[in-house]
């Protein structure tokens, strides 16, 4: 028979015994009740249908005082009180009670203490006796309790002072392995020398008036576990004279509790070992379970991670977004789905992955969030990585390596985009090309290393010549460069062309090879007007307009800035 065969059987077997002993305490003659320790009903038998004429439900919440007449229930209240108080087991307490239909009732009520597992008081347990029609002798009644007794499915005795069983029903010679009659007046130890020790204590702790706690117990040789509950019993003068011994067979639970751990253990196991680490929250976003793991990584306690201080552990640049996209999950029942730094113990900023997903109640109201936590450092470390790389190709299309400064490429695209915006808003452009004069003579001459170095100052020139943020200065090609200038007229750009020249000229290289014996420069400026210029549909035609211009200053003898009109041109950029 498989683990899973047994556990059911096992299973049937205790609801069997459940049911057995609700239909005993149903169709007992005798009405079976419990009550807290404010002397409230909080079990009933369905005899009190028989016994007071009302149902269950209406007997639950209120005191056995609540049925009696004002006087007896002053008298019965206070007799009651008194053996609370001592917390003793009482018999034979009559009780005069009022049915609705006005018929009065006799019962005789008896009852045993009851205690928590720390030895606290809750209450009594207990029978209440029909008395009113006395047509039942008590010997036929003795005989009753004496066959529920027998029959009861728990195994039951009492033992006197001498560790010898007085009485023993059919369930506890079963697990002695004689018949009743044949333990009597024998030892205990005889039969179950492991629980002598336990009586021992429960006579000690008795004779001090403290209560035995449950124990388990196990009979060597034998594959049982019994839950024991053994109570001090004393006669009417209140003398300790004996224990109540109650042995339940607990064997399938506890079978059913090591499936349940081992079950436990092999999901705990499967989760530690799982990449993603899993998480719950209450509908409000409070974290109420979260895998150790995550405790490991953060160095954080559990208390601390249920309290939400989680959040403050996470990178102050990430913290706001999560909240607020948390924020907005909860309120639409969207998945979560975000990646955000931790303060791992030993790396320090880890990222990690956060998803959530909602779970629905049958109204459609959210009653949980299932979420994992995933560490995606590494992943996101070479994300990051390729993000940079990314970036630095795309900067180094653009930009011309040896000067630093806008390529070619990048002029076009700025042109684009600086024309149309002037067409737009009816605005002025300029677009100013520049050449270095005699550079292939300063090249051949000084050195192809001379000529970069060259290149890269009058670069840098152009660029800290150029004042506003919107003024752009690209390298067009070899020694040519070529500025634009948006919102820049004619009288502007050559402001601009004048201070550019003047600054190449202050920074004094030596050029042999040349008339003007330092680098110089020669500069052709175009300028779009929309409004003047209504024919022009493309950029090209700025830009052959300012080359034109500077092919004029250096057929013109260089060192020197030349303007000319835009017009429609067929060659292209």
């Amino acid at each position: 028979m498989s683990d899973e065969m047994k556990l059911e059987s096992a299973d049937g077997l205790l609801l069997q015994q459940m049911a057995s002993l609700r239909d005993i305490i149903d169709n007992n003659s005798d009405w079976i009740w419990e009550v807290d320790t404010q002397g409230r009903y909080v079990f009933s038998s369905n005899k009190c249908i028989e016994f007071l004429g009302v149902p269950p439900e209406k007997v639950l919440g209120k005191t056995p005082f609540d049925f009696m007449p004002p006087d007896e229930a002053k008298r019965v209240g206070e007799q009651f009180a008194a053996i609370v108080e001592r917390r003793a087991p009482f018999g034979g307490l009559l009780n005069r009670n009022i049915r609705p239909d006005g018929t009065e009732v006799i019962l005789e009520t008896s009852g045993v203490p009851l205690f928590d597992n720390e030895g606290n008081f809750r209450g009594y347990r207990g029978i209440d006796r029909n008395l009113t029609s006395l047509d039942q002798a008590p010997g036929q009644r003795l005989f009753q309790l004496e066959t529920i007794y027998s029959n009861a499915p728990v195994g039951l005795c009492f033992i006197d002072l001498l560790m010898r069983y007085v009485t023993v029903n059919d369930a506890m010679a079963n697990i002695i392995g004689l018949q009743p009659y044949e333990a009597i007046g024998r030892k205990v130890g005889v039969f179950l020398p492991g629980l002598s020790p336990l009586l021992n204590n429960a006579l000690e702790l008795a004779q001090r008036n403290e209560t035995t706690p449950d124990r388990e117990f196990s009979i060597p040789g034998k594959n049982q576990v019994f839950f024991v509950r053994i109570k001090a019993a004393c006669d009417t003068q209140n003398q300790l004279n004996g224990l109540s011994v109650a042995m339940t067979d607990i064997t399938s639970l506890k079978r059913m509790e090591r499936a349940l751990r081992e079950s436990q253990e092999h999901y705990r196991n499967m989760v530690e070992l799982n990449p993603q680490i899993p998480w719950t929250a209450d509908p409000r976003g409070l974290l109420n379970d979260v895998s150790s793991r995550f405790q490991r990584i953060t160095g954080m306690t559990r208390q601390d991670i249920l309290a939400d201080k989680w959040i403050q552990s996470m990178h102050i640049e990430d913290r706001r977004a999560a909240v607020q996209t948390w924020e907005h999950c909860l309120k639409t029942g969207a998945p979560l789905d975000i990646e955000v730094r931790f303060c791992h113990v030993d790396r320090g900023w880890n990222w990690m992955r956060i998803r959530a997903a909602a779970s629905y109640a049958s109204d459609g109201s959210i009653q949980r969030w299932y979420g994992t936590a995933e560490d995606v450092h590494e992943r996101k470390l070479l994300e990051l990585k390729l993000v940079k790389a990314n970036r630095r190709l795309e900067i180094q299309a653009r930009t011309d390596s040896l000067t630093k400064l806008p390529n070619r490429r990048e002029f076009k695209k700025v042109l684009s985009h600086e024309y149309m915006r002037a067409k737009r808003n009816r605005t002025p452009l300029t677009v100013v090309m520049i050449d270095i004069d005699y550079f292939k003579h300063f090249n051949d001459h000084y050195g192809h290393l001379s000529g970069d170095a060259c290149l890269r100052l009058v670069a840098r020139t152009l660029r800290k010549s150029l004042k506003r943020s919107t003024d752009v200065v690209t390298r067009f090609g070899g020694e040519e460069f070529a500025a634009i200038l948006p919102d820049t007229d004619l009288k502007g750009a050559w402001i601009v062309a004048q201070h550019i020249m003047e600054s190449i000229e202050a920074l004094g290289i030596k050029h042999s090879f040349s008339e003007f014996n330092r680098v110089t420069i020669s500069q052709g400026i175009a300028t779009y007007m929309p409004d003047q210029d209504p024919d022009i549909e493309d950029q090209s035609d700025i830009v052959s307009a300012a080359d034109e211009a500077l092919y004029l200053s250096k057929n013109n003898g260089r060192n020197q800035i030349n303007a000319m009109p835009v017009s429609v041109r067929f060659n292209q950029l």
